[in-house]
């Protein structure tokens, strides 16, 4: 979880100073706020407070990215917005002097109060001084944005794009560290680091023209100076390939573009570079203090991302400066479609009035819900039946995607600490399964007998469990194997197609990934094989295995033998060994491992030289597989 610095004076400010209609009483209460109760209220909320820290400000000069800092941390060495080297420039990093901050270990999910506006939103519903859906006022577009069909291309692709215009800013230092704060945020808790989605906040006015312009370029193509360097040194304007591989950003970040072959890149009317996502700005269009109109746009992978980041940017701005207009910019898409962004309607949820008592264990009607709902920043209308809600859930919320998260909303604003306590009607004492404890007794064995255990991938693939053993389509072993392998239906890589169905391919693999180190080499695995099964509730069924593998310049079949042996006796089962034949062993040195009323458990021998060439392994492995369910069973 990430741990958000929050400024306790703009917090404590912005609770007392709802936006709107707010009652005098609920004022009142805002601003009796201390920094004592938001300590007490905050794990309420589900924001865990890891403390309340004395911190010294730190102002980038480039950029005027602003960095609190505690006095064991120091200050910064670089700046992460625009590159900046203050070990190299210590004249570019200035001391903005004492301040006080609650460190908050936050929910990634709930990236909507990681800033004190949004925060601050969020505590005057739960207290009752704002409740309900807030509303933000949209002025019609005057911009729009032309969207390049070549970014839909593979080659580069970035393609959705999410813009607004906020009027009539007034800037600080201190606002600007909150607003770049909530932009690096934004880009880790939604953009998954810029991949997803990327945030640009500009000075509209340094801007030209009534539409703008996002093109894929080539990364040769033009010559734009980015933010941190200086726009009057001709040798500060970089193509976009340059600037991947020379500013600091951008080699950070290089890998987001490195599979295209154009670049995506924003523009205004005049040709002016706004920036290239989701790399960097232009120092041309940098917000600075004398900024009163901003620009805004997100772009990215993810529709859904990229419009969420943008409507809780726009609206935390507006909590944060209830005086700035907020303007909706025309986005012209690939087929003549066109979008109006920001889109700050409300989703809709239905609401079972009965399932939300049921699960929080609470005895709660229609109207005591929709107030708990309320006061979490929801609206609430009847739904036609007295037993459902409609709720509008807020543009900004990104973690609401179901009922559910409706309910736990509802337990937070009622109070988990007020949920009665019950005892469960029925008492259990748990106890190890069975071959857990016969698995713990294998574990002890074999490291008794000098091998070290590893833990290998359930998920698999057919080249690693049939064809890298010699067990081809059409070989009657690989067949038989191939037909009780349980596939995955939906495989989020072609390693991870199937669950194994055989523990030596793990070992080998490890084996293949430690060849640099010292001979003899004996590792041990106990884990679950999985195999298709009708007759299971599931259709397949897991089978606890134990393996082992010797690699060594002697190791041969009375090796593998003797710890067979050793592990059955230690056990209390006896076995027995006899002669087979098997495509992935050396003929003549494997057998089949048998017990009593049981014709075959498991395998051992020498592996096949065809076998260990395709791991890359130049010495003799001696290896069993058994299961381990069925020796003790």
């Amino acid at each position: 979880m990430p741990i958000i610095d929050m400024p306790v004076e703009t917090l404590l400010e912005r609770i007392a100073r709802p936006a709107g209609d707010a009652a005098r009483a609920g004022r009142d209460r805002g601003a009796r706020l201390t920094i004592d109760d938001l300590v007490e209220l905050l794990p309420k909320l589900g924001c865990e407070l890891e403390a309340v820290a004395e911190v010294r400000q730190f102002v980038c000069a480039v950029c005027d990215k602003s960095y609190d800092r505690t006095a064991a941390q120091g200050p910064p060495l670089h700046c992460s917005h625009c590159g900046a080297d203050f070990r190299a420039r210590p004249e570019t990093l200035r001391d903005a002097g004492p301040g006080r901050v609650l460190r908050l270990n936050m929910l990634a999910v709930r990236p909507d109060i990681f800033d004190p506006g949004g925060m601050a939103r969020y505590i005057r519903g739960y207290l009752g001084i704002e409740t309900g859906l807030r509303e933000y006022p949209l002025r019609a577009a005057r911009l729009r944005v032309q969207v390049d069909p070549q970014l839909h291309a593979p080659e580069s692709l970035r393609p959705f794009i999410a813009c607004a215009v906020v009027r009539n800013v007034r800037l600080d230092h201190a606002t600007i560290k909150l607003v770049m704060n909530l932009q690096e945020d934004l880009h880790w808790a939604l953009g998954r680091d810029r991949k997803l989605a990327s945030i640009g906040v500009y000075d509209l006015d340094t801007l030209r023209g009534e539409v703008f312009h996002y093109d894929a370029v080539d990364p040769d193509g033009l010559r734009f100076v980015p933010l941190g360097l200086d726009p009057t040194d001709a040798a500060g304007a970089l193509t976009p390939r340059e600037i991947l591989a020379k500013h600091k950003t951008g080699q950070a970040y290089a890998h987001l573009l490195a599979p295209l072959r154009k670049y995506p890149l924003l523009r205004d009317g005049a040709g002016t570079v706004l920036s290239l996502p989701p790399i960097i700005n232009s120092e041309a269009t940098r917000v600075t203090l004398r900024t009163r109109n901003f620009f805004v746009d997100v772009t990215g992978l993810s529709q859904r991302s990229v419009d969420r980041a943008l409507n809780i940017v726009v609206t935390s701005l507006r909590e944060l400066l209830p005086e700035v207009a907020l303007e909706c910019v025309l986005i012209e898409q690939v087929g003549g479609v066109v979008r109006i962004t920001p889109d700050l309607a409300p989703t809709e949820l239905l609401l079972d009035v009965r399932q939300a008592a049921d699960t929080l264990g609470v005895a709660l009607n229609a109207a005591q819900l929709g107030e708990l709902l309320e006061s979490m920043g929801h609206g609430v209308e009847e739904a036609g039946r007295a037993d459902r809600l409609r709720v509008l859930v807020p543009a900004y919320r990104n973690d609401i995607l179901h009922p559910v998260d409706l309910i736990e909303d509802a337990a937070i604003a009622y109070g988990y600490d007020q949920i009665p306590r019950e005892l469960v009607p029925t008492f259990t004492i748990g106890a190890p399964r069975w071959i857990e404890e016969q698995s713990a007794v294998a574990r002890r064995v074999l490291t008794g007998l000098g091998c070290h255990q590893i833990m290998t991938l359930v998920l698999t693939c057919e080249a690693a469990a049939f064809e890298r053993w010699r067990l081809p389509p059409g070989h009657p072993l690989g067949d038989a194997l191939r037909a009780q392998a349980v596939r995955i239906e939906n495989p989020i890589s072609v390693e991870q197609t199937m669950c194994r169905v055989s523990l030596c391919p793990g070992l080998l693999e490890t084996l293949a990934a430690n060849k640099q180190y010292d001979l003899p080499q004996q590792l041990f695995e106990i884990g679950d094989v999985c195999f298709v099964d009708p007759a299971a509730e599931t259709g397949a069924r897991e089978e606890r295995h134990a393996a082992v593998a010797l690699l060594g310049t002697h190791v041969g079949y009375a090796d593998i033998r003797a710890i067979v042996d050793a592990l059955a006796h230690e056990l209390g089962r006896s076995i027995t060994v006899r002669p087979i034949e098997h495509p992935g062993f050396i003929p003549g040195r494997v057998g089949a491992i048998g017990r009593a009323g049981d014709d075959w458990i498991g395998t051992l021998g020498e592996v096949h030289p065809e076998v260990l060439e395709n791991y890359g392994l130049k010495h003799p492995v001696a290896l069993f597989e058994l299961s381990l369910a069925r020796l003790l069973g």
